[in-house]
């Protein structure tokens, strides 16, 4: 038949599980499944990933900047570093002060060195390796202290020289300006790995763990994608969005990704394999969760199936219900469970468009209308 209809007790094997309580078998003939939009999905085994997308904003690696302080006062004579966002190495000239103190501590080594040269002694010494120490403390190079060792000429300026390679974030100093050693001058940050700050539901967190890899996408790098990892989880959860920031550290080799930028994360957690459908194979009831069988070409059996909580990206793991290759409907299966719960409680669907359309026109035709 083209419609769909009950099969008759003599059709079912023998050894078929009765449908549950409340659906009946169906039979839908294939031109009506075509008609109605019917298609299937096949169980089968698969990788069981758990995937948690998040969203989150590029910020530096704090481990890897440096907030620039003088450790003496004077006034900036010339600045090297001007502009942010200057690349930077380590060891380049930032800025030239002229501080008194440290003019008169160069005088003081030099005194000291003077006397112990004169005069050797053990005391004499330990003044001389303070004031070595003195400068040291300072920042200044030790090549500087050598040259001022061997040429007895203090330097009238001292050169401020950045800690790390990296880009200055910011720049807070100019020529002429009084500085002291609470004053920040410089940020300087290394780029070449960055923090991706983005934040997980609660529940997602049994999925998430430290140095667990994240690939990351970006908008404006639409054709390319990084992988990173988890390096860090807050122990505490935000109440009123009931999620936890997670930090993904990323490498940055050719400086591509910028600090401030949107990111898209996508974190996988492997839990193995198991029995898999497409989600909409599945009815949930609330109750319980039916799937529709084809154990025919033209037959659909309402089978009750049991489920995993987690939604493995667009499919569902089956723990009880149906076993690997079985064919179930993945689209027009509420129509078909319309259909199966009529025909459990006694009714059918013969009056609706494309259903029973064979049974419709077979009564009219043992019946037909008579004209007056």
């Amino acid at each position: 038949m083209s419609g769909m209809e009950m099969p008759g007790s003599s059709d079912a094997p023998k050894t078929r599980a009765a449908p549950p309580s409340g659906f009946a078998e169906v039979r839908i003939a294939p031109e009506v499944q075509q008609r109605i939009g019917v298609t299937l999905g096949t169980v089968r085994r698969t990788p069981l990933t758990m995937t948690i997308r998040t969203v989150g904003i590029v910020r530096p690696d704090e481990t890897k900047v440096r907030h620039i302080h003088l450790k003496t006062e004077g006034w900036v004579e010339k600045l090297f570093v001007s502009f942010t966002g200057q690349k930077v190495k380590a060891g380049d000239p930032m800025l030239s002060i002229y501080s008194p103190a440290f003019f008169a501590a160069q005088r003081e080594f030099l005194i000291a060195l003077q006397y112990s040269r004169a005069a050797p002694s053990p005391g004499q010494r330990n003044v001389v390796d303070t004031a070595r120490q003195r400068l040291a403390l300072w920042d200044v190079p030790m090549s500087t202290i050598e040259a001022l060792e061997k040429t007895g000429k203090p330097s009238k300026s001292l050169i401020l020289r950045s800690p790390i390679s990296g880009v200055i974030l910011e720049k807070k100093t100019f020529e002429g300006q009084y500085v002291m050693p609470q004053a920040e001058l410089y940020t300087v940050a290394d780029l070449s790995t960055v923090w991706v700050q983005g934040k997980v539901f609660a529940y997602e967190l049994p999925h998430v763990a430290l140095g667990m890899p994240a690939t990351v996408t970006f908008p404006s790098l639409a054709a390319r994608s990084f992988v990173g990892r988890i390096v860090f989880i807050d122990p505490v959860i935000d109440e009123p969005s009931r999620t936890v920031q997670v930090r993904v550290e990323l490498p940055n080799p050719d400086g591509l990704i910028k600090p401030g930028m949107f990111a898209n994360v996508l974190i996988a957690h492997a839990m193995g394999s198991g029995l898999t459908v497409p989600t909409s194979a599945v009815l949930r009831t609330g109750e319980r969760d039916i799937a529709f069988r084809a154990v025919a070409p033209d037959r659909f059996a309402p089978v009750e199936v049991r489920i995993s909580p987690l939604r493995f990206d667009d499919r569902f793991q089956i723990l009880e219900g149906l076993k690997a290759g079985d064919e179930v409907v993945t689209s027009a299966n509420f129509l078909i469970d319309s259909e199966s719960r009529l025909r459990a409680g006694g009714g059918d669907m013969t009056g609706m468009p494309g259903m029973g359309v064979e049974q419709k026109e077979k009564k009219d035709a043992a019946h037909p209308k008579t004209t007056h």
